[in-house]
């Protein structure tokens, strides 16, 4: 996707509707083209001929999902597709949001205009001090992400993220059936893609070891698992679910290489995924060799 940049370089980019299973990939690869034509602007002149002021405000249409409880009771609404708009003043550090929802009395909007986008890096700590009840991020590092919370007039809570929810920053211990040694892991990731619509998700397990078998998975991938909404998030439990697993290995005459397999089934999977506090606790076994125990986070504190 070619970004559209005009003659005093203002940016308004539109991301294209995700296909669930291309996994936060896909959107690693959009939000970093963003960022990288919005710091290319930010570094030259629109025009030799004519230089002029640089603006460094973009626009992004972003699909998103909407997770919906009534604030006062706590009791599922439920979780829907839609489309946000945030406009970000990287010089200024302001941003306004135009926040959609339909709770089933038709489609409404919320619009944040006094937003303080507080950056660290390429991350956006979202305020607004008109609307005590808002809170969100906007991350377009590579891996980048978007979460706005907030609270509708109708009393609704809305937790608004891309469908991929993922937490990098986790801890797994892994125990092997056949025996009292365990490994553990700070790196592994984990992504839930979210189908509102059939209420699946596709699970990936990225970076993960294998020390018994002698596997570095680069991934493990489950698709269309039902999932559970639940006041605070989803949970996800399923039995004997198909994989797709992707490793490495070294061959010693091509060096290494990368190889599929569909033999590390999850047998079991069970996940709850915190959306409210931003927490991921998972326990399940790969193959019929490995339970895994997992807690985590979207990011480092």
């Amino acid at each position: 996707m070619a970004p559209n940049v005009n003659a005093i370089c203002f940016l308004g980019v539109s991301l294209p509707r995700l296909n669930h299973n291309n996994g936060i990939k896909k959107m690693k690869k959009v939000l970093f083209l963003i960022v990288a034509t919005v710091l290319f602007c930010v570094a030259v002149s629109c025009s030799d001929d004519e230089p002029g002021p640089i603006r460094t405000v973009f626009t992004v249409n972003t699909p998103m999902v909407n997770h919906m409880v009534d604030a006062g009771s706590e009791a599922v609404i439920g979780i829907a597709s839609t489309y946000n708009k945030l406009t970000l003043d990287t010089v200024k550090r302001t941003a306004s949001l135009e926040l959609n929802y339909n709770t089933g009395n038709g489609d409404k909007q919320l619009i944040i205009n006094d937003i303080k986008a507080t950056p660290n890096g390429l991350f956006y700590t979202l305020t607004s001090p008109s609307n005590s009840q808002f809170s969100g991020y906007a991350d377009f590092s590579e891996g980048g992400s978007m979460r706005y919370r907030y609270v509708t007039d109708d009393g609704i809570r809305i937790i608004s993220t891309i469908p991929e929810v993922f937490f990098r920053k986790t801890h797994s211990t892994i125990t092997y059936d056949d025996t009292t040694a365990t490994s553990t892991s700070e790196s592994t990731m984990y992504q839930f893609t979210i189908n509102p619509a059939n209420q699946i998700a596709t699970i990936e397990v990225m970076d993960i070891v294998h020390a018994k078998d002698l596997k570095d998975f680069k991934n493990i991938t489950a698709n269309n698992v039902p999932i559970t909404v639940t006041p605070n998030g989803f949970t996800i439990s399923g039995t004997n679910l198909r994989t797709n697993a992707k490793y490495t290995f070294y061959d010693f005459s091509t060096g290494s290489s990368i190889a599929e397999t569909d033999k590390y089934p999850f047998k079991t999977f069970n996940a709850t995924i915190d959306l409210v506090n931003d927490h991921l606790d998972a326990t399940y076994m790969i193959g019929g060799s490995a339970t895994v125990v997992a807690t985590g986070k979207t990011y480092p504190d």
